[in-house]
């Protein structure tokens, strides 16, 4: 789905941090946990392919400051290019070059 979201955000974490966090939150042990992490896609091959990365190591104050700055990034308002390749855009251009065919039509006829 990358390829039709546009900015991709990955919220990463070390894998001791995430390790230690997962047994802590679950109760888990270190095999389970490491299990589990295992049988989902990498986080270092997620990292390398977002556009945005929040880097989930610190204090959850930091990880909160650093979501406000990317959801300020994210509610920017678009380019013309982007507006343009947005679904919004291609339906306003689909809209307006059928009523200017029609028109064109009905000028000719």
């Amino acid at each position: 789905m990358d390829r039709w979201t546009d900015p991709v955000v990955v919220v990463w974490v070390d894998p001791k941090t995430q390790i230690e966090r997962l047994m802590s939150r679950d109760g888990c042990g270190q095999e389970q946990a490491q299990s589990r992490i295992d049988a989902q896609l990498a986080l270092d091959w997620k990292k390398s392919e977002a556009d945005i990365v929040i880097d989930n190591s610190g204090s959850l104050d930091d990880t909160k400051e650093q979501f406000q700055e990317v959801l300020k990034q994210v509610s920017a308002p678009l380019t013309w290019k982007e507006r343009m390749m947005s679904r919004d855009g291609l339906l306003s251009i689909v809209v307006c070059t059928a009523a200017g065919v029609l028109l064109a039509q009905k000028n000719l006829l």
